[in-house]
């Protein structure tokens, strides 16, 4: 089949530059030369806020994000929207998965089937990209000090595990595991609250991806491996391009399953055991045992031991639902977080937790049988 040529989007004086007729959509499908003469053109035009500038005589730095245009009568508001560079956002998530498997041939763990254990390390709300200033807030905390933490809280679980010879491992990546999820005109969450990020949004992912790329291979040489995205406050839809991208990478390796299903909520069954995976920012505690009981009516049947294990709220916190006639107890656990607290939070007074990260073991037939801990002081 032939292929077809692409549409492109014009207004009606670059169509009139390129000798091309008018189309009251806007929209021509062009011939790749006509394609690149298109990109070109684009190129060098100017928008109103840039001529407007160039008239004044100011000088603006080529990647500005947003402005004004006032005279006596008028005042504009101006957002640069260039689009992104997609084949250099791919270059470098190349560059970042070919890093993490640089002279990497690993053979995969095939676990201790023997032992019926379930490792699920936990290294939960990293905020990725957050700055903190130790001037402000007693602390400093970046790209590279989030790296490193979470790398050495990897090991140490996995290292404190080791003697529970695991069958299985079940590992959570998300949960705010980036600070922000949109750039323009600034760094914000998901739903638009500002942060204050230490390095460009594509820097950040690149890193993100090469972190966890390298956590997978690690753990898949201990024992068969299952992925779980879990979205968050902070990073929604990054974590889901996340999971995309890490998918794409492992798709085809035997013993590596990767789950980055849309779902906020996402559930494992170990036998007797039925574990439950959010972020925590929607639910209620006294909400989540009935909601598991909700959505995953057949595993629900089928298991005696119940845990959720959230984030969020960046200290320990564990609650018990009471014991009645409806349903047997369903532990609801929050996990602290290895990040530091950046100016808004230290602000406010939210601060003092112990910083870390928490592993959990679970026996196909006697639940929740061991936790290891990784403090950070």
């Amino acid at each position: 089949m032939e292929k077809r040529n692409k549409m492109y989007r014009m207004s009606d004086k670059i169509a009139e530059i390129m000798g091309i007729p008018l189309n009251p959509s806007k929209r021509y499908r062009l011939a790749p030369d006509k394609a690149k003469r298109l990109k070109e053109i684009k190129a060098q035009q100017k928008n109103a806020f840039e001529s407007t500038l160039d008239n004044g005589g100011f000088e603006f730095p080529e990647n500005w994000s947003h402005g004004w245009i006032k005279d006596k009568s008028t005042s504009v508001f101006v957002r640069n929207q260039r689009p992104v560079d997609i084949d250099d956002i791919a270059d470098k998530v190349n560059e970042a998965v070919g890093n993490a498997l640089k002279d990497v041939t690993w053979k995969k763990g095939a676990g201790n089937p023997k032992s019926g254990n379930l490792f699920v390390p936990s290294i939960f709300d990293l905020h990725l990209g957050k700055l903190a200033w130790n001037q402000e807030t007693g602390e400093d905390y970046d790209v590279k000090i989030a790296s490193q933490r979470f790398r050495d809280a990897l090991e140490d679980l996995i290292e404190k595990a080791s003697g529970y010879k695991v069958e299985k491992i079940l590992f959570p990546i998300g949960n705010d595991f980036f600070n922000s999820d949109k750039s323009i005109p600034f760094a914000t969450t998901t739903k638009g609250t500002p942060q204050t990020d230490d390095v460009r949004w594509q820097k950040m992912f690149v890193m993100g991806i090469q972190l966890i790329t390298e956590a997978v291979i690690r753990l898949s040489k201990i024992a068969p491996l299952e992925v779980k995205t879990v979205f968050s406050n902070h990073d929604h839809e990054r974590v889901f391009y996340l999971g995309e991208t890490i998918n794409a990478v492992f798709k085809n390796e035997p013993g590596i399953t990767i789950d980055n299903s849309p779902s906020v909520r996402k559930y494992f069954k170990w036998e007797q055991c039925l574990i439950g995976l959010a972020h925590g920012h929607n639910e209620r505690p006294e909400q989540l045992p009935l909601i598991m009981a909700q959505e995953c009516k057949e595993m629900w049947a089928s298991t005696f031991y119940r845990e959720w294990l959230l984030g969020h709220l960046h200290h320990k916190q564990r609650f018990v639902t009471q014991d009645s006639k409806d349903y047997r107890g369903v532990r609801v656990t929050y996990l602290t977080s290895p990040s530091a607290a950046d100016a808004w939070h230290y602000e406010k007074a939210f601060t003092g937790a112990i910083k870390g990260a928490e592993g959990f073991i679970y026996n196909k037939d006697e639940g929740h049988i061991g936790s290891v801990i990784h403090n950070i002081r």
